[in-house]
């Protein structure tokens, strides 16, 4: 019976320290949005072909993710370290942040049949939500730039975990950048206007 007690206690105290989803959208607190901002900026130079993302907070809104670009190898490596490295002064100052936060060390990262599996240190736990959600969804978008990537598998000192998705769900396995929806701004360029007079055929 003590037995039994004991396991249902534990449950309980899983259950409750779990993230639990929204409903539908809300805003951030301001408290927790100081949270996405960057402690010190040492983010290389935004040029090259190589994307990473970071967090821009609008003036109205909800933070979204924006790529930039990074003059660093697009390989899985090379890549992350630079996102791990957050924004430089520049982007800093047009209001991009990031969620990661600092300290966090990849200890791994390699690209097996689609899936990246990606190993990183102790300090990504000690996020709490919302920021969690941007700094899982920071690494899943900038695995995905690179060629061949379909779906990101995140680790934590070489352990599989469950991560929140863009609704704050746990998930089991690998995530995708579809389990983010609305969460990063837009690549597509604006579609043109129709000139008027003309009716589109």
């Amino acid at each position: 019976m003590t037995r039994l007690l004991l396991l249902l206690v534990a449950v309980l105290g899983a259950s409750a320290c779990s993230i639990q989803p929204d409903t539908a959208p809300r805003q951030i607190p301001q408290g927790e949005r100081g949270q996405l901002e960057p402690v010190t900026p040492e983010g290389g130079e935004a040029v090259g072909s190589t994307r990473v993302y970071l967090v821009a907070e609008p003036g109205d809104g909800e933070p979204v993710l924006r790529a930039v670009q990074r003059s660093v190898d697009a390989d899985p490596d090379a890549a992350l370290e630079e996102l791990f490295k957050g924004p430089n002064n520049r982007e800093v100052g047009d209001g991009l942040g990031t969620a990661i936060p600092a300290g966090l060390r990849l200890l791994g990262a390699r690209s097996v049949a689609g899936t990246l599996q990606v190993d990183v240190s102790s300090e990504i736990l000690d996020l709490a939500a919302p920021a969690l959600i941007y700094a899982v969804a920071q690494i899943v978008f900038t695995g995905s730039e690179l060629d061949g990537v379909r779906e990101v598998r995140l680790k934590v000192d070489g352990r599989n975990r469950d991560w929140p998705n863009g609704r704050g769900e746990l998930q089991t396995g690998t995530l995708t950048v579809y389990d983010f929806p609305g969460l990063a701004e837009s690549s597509q360029p604006a579609y043109p206007p129709i000139p008027s007079g003309t009716v589109p055929a």
